[in-house]
């Protein structure tokens, strides 16, 4: 299967263990733009794996899980870019409340190709 080709996004490819998260806040590259914070951290899977936080000062409960789905969606139709070792952990700052899907994907993206750099 051509890993672009999925819409599903399984649990093997999300990252769900507090022990998880800090490993890739402390081991990881930290890249920052104007709507996220991404950290990156390489992984030995064969596979990217994606975390996301939106902490309560971006909005209310439908605000945050409407980021949360947009990023989802962002990394399930985007993974062809995404190298495939990477862990991967956004967190959302509040100028995301009001951004729309193609500025969010575009930040994404280009903070992905910054921290696959050397």
């Amino acid at each position: 299967m051509d890993k672009g080709s999925s819409e599903r996004f399984p649990r093997s490819f999300r990252i769900v263990r507090s022990s998880d998260y800090r490993i890739i806040y402390g081991e990881g590259r930290k890249v920052e733009s104007h709507k996220l914070v991404l950290f990156v951290r390489n992984n030995q899977l064969g596979h990217p794996r994606l975390g996301i936080t939106v902490s309560r000062k971006v909005g209310g409960a439908v605000v945050r899980n409407r980021i949360k789905r947009l990023f989802r969606e962002i990394f399930r139709r985007s993974r062809e870019y995404i190298p495939d070792s990477f862990d991967l952990v956004v967190n959302a700052r509040q100028s995301c409340a009001g951004a729309d899907y193609g500025l969010l994907r575009e930040e994404f993206l280009a903070a992905v190709r910054k921290a696959s750099r050397p």
